[in-house]
């Protein structure tokens, strides 16, 4: 099982997230219905949590797959 990030609707697209992922693993996504403005690319994201440690908008859930 692998833990990934996935950014909720708290995200408000700052970028910080985007400029401190080591794997690139999150992309800026067209919001469909409200969703979240970022996309996690699940074969990149090695669970680091650098994403949810830097993101002022506490926006990231922690989800376990596989």
């Amino acid at each position: 099982m692998t833990t990934i990030f996935i950014a909720t609707t708290a995200c408000k697209g700052c970028g910080a997230c985007l400029r401190t992922c080591p794997e690139r693993a999150l992309r800026p996504a067209e919001t469909v219905d409200g969703g979240p403005p970022l996309l996690t690319l699940e074969d990149r994201c090695t669970g680091c949590g650098e994403c949810m440690e830097i993101c002022p908008a506490d926006a990231f859930d922690e989800v376990i797959v596989g």
